[in-house]
């Protein structure tokens, strides 16, 4: 007995019988930023000057630079809110949600499912009735960790290909991200 015991020791002093660190630990994904198409437009512009028009359907892609590890349950939400401006008065008026659109929301398993790590795409439909102004996306993605969480360190991304911002948050048991893409609406001129 006493020497299976001095085999096993030497298994794991060795490195032959150990578990890596790496295989347990958890992240959530850095990203690179936004781009988009507005309805079956392949090439709509530059995503750091976006312009809508009521009626359009906004398809917007959150980019991920570096894949997430060891993630069960994933959240995604797409909500568009009006940009603060001023009044009559000159008060600021602040940001405010747009309940014309409807949330676009996402519920996936990232290391679950073939896809479930794919790049985020939110569908959000301008209503006909949508106000001209600026206006901006926040992008929210939960992660519900299947190993230990450890905190990442993110890079700010300047990359003409891509707008807005995303940031990634890390805990012991979850992570997250949250990003902002802005964009304007402008009606169509009639002849």
């Amino acid at each position: 007995m006493k020497s299976k015991h001095i085999f096993l020791c030497l298994l794991m002093a060795t490195g032959l019988f150990s578990c890596s660190s790496a295989d347990t630990e958890s992240y959530c994904p850095t990203w690179l930023g936004f781009t988009y198409t507005v309805n079956d437009d392949p090439n709509p512009g530059n995503p750091r000057n976006v312009v809508v028009h009521p009626g359009d359907v906004l398809h917007i892609t959150a980019h991920q630079n570096k894949r997430g590890h060891l993630i069960n349950a994933t959240d995604y939400s797409w909500t568009v809110y009006a940009k603060a401006v001023q009044d009559v008065d000159g008060q600021v008026v602040p940001d405010e949600i747009v309940t014309e659109v409807e949330e676009y929301r996402q519920h996936t398993n990232y290391d679950g499912y073939d896809n479930g790590a794919d790049d985020p795409v939110g569908h959000l439909t301008i209503p006909e009735t949508m106000k001209e102004g600026s206006y901006y996306v926040k992008f929210v993605a939960r992660y519900v960790y299947s190993g230990q969480g450890v905190t990442i360190d993110y890079e700010n991304f300047t990359n003409d290909s891509y707008g807005g911002h995303i940031i990634p948050q890390s805990g012991p048991s979850a992570g997250g991200a949250v990003g902002e893409f802005n964009f304007k609406v402008v009606k169509v001129e009639s002849n």
